[in-house]
């Protein structure tokens, strides 16, 4: 008994010893740094063999977790992310669905299906690793120094998740990989709340593909919301139109909604993108309809009201040239309640040429508002249709195209209200056959 006792302890000094000599390195680094707007944070780690052990500080380290760490490192490189390596299998996807719980029970069947839908994820994901970040400066290095003193240098800047892609230097030429399966060693090496430890597993993934899914899925999201909301009214709408987004909220914009700090309730409405099988192509009604009492305002209406402006917006003919010409150039004719041009624009619309003091301009189109049109182009430049055919552009903002002038065409100015970025006012008339008058 004593004598295998014996021969038990040894086996187990020797089964020690042999694997330590057959790991091929001698020392591992790790640093982690964090900089941004909070407080900067350092971490350094060092991990060694000592006396038949592998230790981290004085914490054991189990081989099998360095051995996967060197095995990552010592992979082909991975030349893009893919699902597979990322860990995400259907059975991941069925964990990890975290359903918005402001949704009604359709809207979260849409998202539950959208996120385990494997196609939907295998589209999105690229985008997982080309966003653009501000104020997020993570920087981690590993540094393996092996037996005959060479080292191999794996590093990241990155803030994207699993901190990929990965620099690896193995003492010939640095390669680029898209290898998670560097991250999740890491993080198995690093102890509990290290610098950077939370970006090396999927955790951030989770939570970046369920803000895609939202944002991939928001038009039907909203269309269904619009749908519980006013079941008939809608289903109406879509006898007559060809509804491409809608909405219902409380928004207000330069156009409708209620003004500076007026007390609520304030108006409610259906903001909606229709199509009409009698528009060309990339020219749609962008329209707001008040949403009273479940039910929306001005539908049976809607089709006539709204002829008037189409045709008049579509009557240009140097604007028709230009469309022709240009046939990707999106152009949306403006529908708010009752007219083209709301009394909220005209009060706006006034402001801002009283600004620019072009009193003259408010005054020519308050006589017949209810007769002009206001089309957007490209959702960023607002022009006015006045009924002979002449345009005036109100306010512009990039990227918005200028048609077929350019930017020093024009002076902006800042609005009175309802400013954005890139732009202003201007209060340009354009002739009808298309010459820029003052």
């Amino acid at each position: 008994m004593r004598i295998t006792l014996t021969a038990a302890i040894c086996a187990l000094f020797f089964a020690v010893t042999t694997t330590c000599q057959e790991i091929p390195w001698r020392e591992i680094t790790i640093e982690s740094r964090w900089g941004g707007l909070a407080e900067p944070q350092n971490l350094k780690l060092v991990i060694a063999p000592k006396n038949g052990a592998i230790l981290l500080g004085k914490q054991r380290v189990d081989p099998k977790l360095v051995d996967s760490l060197i095995a990552s490192l010592t992979s082909r490189v991975q030349a893009a992310p893919t699902p597979n390596n990322l860990g995400i299998t259907q059975n991941w996807l069925a964990r990890n669905v975290q359903i918005p719980p402001e949704g009604a029970s359709n809207q979260q069947a849409l998202f539950r299906k959208s996120f385990n839908d494997s196609k939907v994820i295998a589209e999105l994901l690229p985008f997982a690793f080309e966003f653009a970040k501000f104020d997020d400066y993570p920087q981690l290095t590993v540094t393996v120094v092996l037996n005959d003193g060479s080292r191999w240098v794996c590093s990241s800047n990155s803030y994207y998740p699993f901190m990929l892609p990965w620099k690896v230097n193995r003492g010939s030429e640095e390669k680029t990989t898209y290898n998670a399966d560097i991250s999740r060693a890491l993080a198995f090496l690093m102890p509990m709340g290290s610098v950077n430890r939370n970006r090396l597993n999927d955790q951030e993934l989770k939570e970046w593909l369920s803000d895609a899914v939202m944002t991939h899925i928001k038009e039907q999201w909203n269309l269904l919301g619009v749908e519980n909301s006013a079941p008939e009214s809608f289903a109406e709408l879509r006898r007559n139109f060809e509804v491409q987004h809608a909405r219902i909220n409380f928004y207000r914009s330069v156009d409708y909604g209620y003004v500076g700090d007026e007390k609520g309730p304030h108006e409610e409405n259906l903001l909606v993108t229709l199509r009409q099988a009698s528009l060309p192509p990339n020219v749609a009604e962008d329209v707001a309809l008040l949403f009273r009492g479940g039910k929306i305002e001005n539908l049976n209406e809607l089709a006539e009201w709204i002829s008037p402006y189409v045709t008049l917006a579509l009557s240009v003919p140097w604007l028709n040239e230009y469309r022709a010409k240009h046939p990707g150039q999106k152009m949306y004719i403006r529908f708010v309640h009752d007219r083209s041009f709301s009394d909220k624009a005209m009060q706006n619309f006034t402001a801002d040429m009283k600004h620019l003091g072009k009193e003259f301009l408010a005054d020519e189109v308050a006589r017949v508002q209810d007769k002009v049109a206001l089309v957007f182009i490209d959702y960023g430049s607002y022009w006015i249709v006045l009924p002979d055919k002449r345009m005036i552009l109100w306010r512009h903002y990039l990227p918005a195209s200028f048609l077929k002038w350019t930017q020093a065409d024009f002076t902006f100015k800042r609005c009175v209200d309802y400013n954005a970025n890139n732009g202003g006012c201007v209060g340009m008339i354009v002739s009808a056959d298309g010459v820029l008058q003052q």
